[in-house]
C-alpha cells in the first residue's frame, strides 16, 4: 500500500498564497468598501446640513408672514398709511423670498401672499422629507456595506491564520524527521 506524500514546500507555498490573497483582500476590496461607506456618511452629513438650512428657510418665511400680518393689522388700526419706504422694503423682501410680484401691500394682496407663502413652505417641507428619506436609504446601504466589510475581514483573517498554519507545517515536518 502506497502512502500519499505531499511535499512540505507545497504547504508552505499554499500558506503563502493564502496570506497573499488575504493581504490583497484587505488592501483592495476592504479599502474600496471603506471609501464607499465614508462617502455615504459624508452624504448623510451633507443632507443633514441641507435639512437644517431648508428648515431655517421655512421658519424665515413664517417670520415674514408674521411681519406682513402685523403690518397689515397696524395699517388697519392706524389712520396713517404705512410709509412708502416700509412698503417698498417689504415688497422687495417678499419678491426675493417668494418670487412674487406685488404692486402694493394691501388687504387685497394678502390672500395671494399667504397662499404663495404656504406653497413655498410646502415645497421646502417636501424637500426636507425627500432628504430625510434619502438619509434613511443611505443608512440601510451603509449597514449593508459595513456587514460586508465585517464578513470580508473575517474571511481575510481566517485565510491569514490558515496560511500561517500551513507555513508552520514546514517546522513541524522538520521536527518529525529529527
Amino acid at each position: 500500500m502506497r502512502k500519499w506524500f505531499v511535499p512540505t514546500w507545497f504547504f508552505v507555498a499554499l500558506g503563502l498564497l493564502l496570506n497573499i490573497i488575504s493581504a490583497l483582500m484587505t488592501n483592495f476590496s476592504l479599502d474600496h468598501a471603506m471609501q464607499e461607506a465614508n462617502g455615504m456618511i459624508q452624504q448623510q452629513e451633507s443632507n443633514e446640513k441641507l435639512i437644517g438650512l431648508t428648515w431655517q428657510q421655512v421658519e424665515t418665511i413664517e417670520r415674514k408672514r408674521e411681519l406682513v400680518l402685523i403690518l397689515m393689522s397696524i395699517a388697519n388700526v392706524n389712520p396713517q398709511p404705512l410709509s412708502a419706504s416700509v412698503k417698498a422694503q417689504v415688497i422687495e423682501e417678499l419678491h426675493d423670498w417668494l418670487n412674487i410680484s406685488l404692486s402694493d401691500l394691501s388687504n387685497v394682496e394678502i390672500p395671494a401672499i399667504m397662499q404663495r407663502m404656504n406653497d413655498t413652505q410646502i415645497e421646502y417641507r417636501n424637500k426636507i422629507d425627500q432628504l430625510y428619506i434619502h438619509n434613511l436609504a443611505l443608512e440601510q446601504s451603509y449597514q449593508g456595506v459595513m456587514e460586508s466589510i465585517s464578513r470580508q475581514r473575517n474571511l481575510a483573517l481566517f485565510l491569514q491564520i490558515l496560511g500561517l498554519a500551513l507555513m508552520l507545517s514546514r517546522d513541524l515536518k522538520r521536527r518529525d524527521t529529527m
